[in-house]
């Protein structure tokens, strides 16, 4: 994956003094290690050797960029191939791990304002949330009884952010389930307001029962 602010390789043409004569000089390439380590400032050029805690740091890194008045067009673009990264992470771990039962449509049911997951046509769970201007404020995550909440659970939550992000709305998370979630996924703060996302760093953890 390339992004449009780390420059290729490009092969120079340098005149000697001859003038029938032409020497060919190649600039050398940024070393893939060196390319892949976000603490030397440069974005790199290719997300998927990068690992889980570097593409973090980058989101986060990237996301600050981002929360100013006029972020930089570089900046949203990064950020974008940064969230794709993260998503097909995401969705290959959901293939290795997550059971056949928890996977199937999911659609925003904008009659009842809940979002829904499907499974072989039947509803495994749902979050209620209601609109708040340009936030989704999400209430409630529901699991039906008959599945296994630790299945269910994460995929129908992961699906809501992802959802989120799709349409770039902002999400409030007011259900105790999403912000024990986004605990473990941190990747999936951006999609919070600023103050929000203070506030979930700083409160103490809870059960998810509480």
């Amino acid at each position: 994956m390339h992004s449009s602010s780390f420059a290729d390789s490009r092969t120079q043409v340098a005149p000697s003094s001859d003038s029938q004569q032409f020497a060919l000089t190649v600039v050398p390439a940024a070393s893939p290690s060196a390319a892949s380590r976000p603490e030397d400032g440069r974005f790199p050029d290719d997300l998927t050797v990068v690992s889980n805690r570097q593409l973090r740091v980058l989101c986060n890194q990237t996301y600050r960029m981002l929360d100013r008045d006029f972020p930089a067009m570089e900046a949203v673009f990064h950020y974008e191939l940064l969230t794709e990264e993260i998503e097909r992470r995401e969705v290959q771990a959901e293939t290795r791990s997550e059971p056949t039962k928890a996977r199937g449509g999911f659609r925003d049911n904008t009659l009842f304002s809940r979002f829904e997951l499907f499974s072989d046509g039947i509803m495994v769970g749902h979050v209620k949330y209601e609109m708040k201007g340009s936030y989704a404020v999400l209430i409630q995550a529901v699991v039906d009884p008959q599945f296994d909440p630790a299945d269910v659970e994460p995929a129908l939550i992961r699906r809501v952010l992802l959802n989120a992000h799709q349409r770039r709305i902002a999400v409030v998370p007011y259900c105790p389930r999403v912000r024990e979630f986004l605990r473990e996924f941190p990747q999936y703060r951006a999609l919070l307001p600023v103050d929000q996302r203070r506030r979930l760093e700083t409160a103490p953890r809870v059960s998810a029962d509480a």
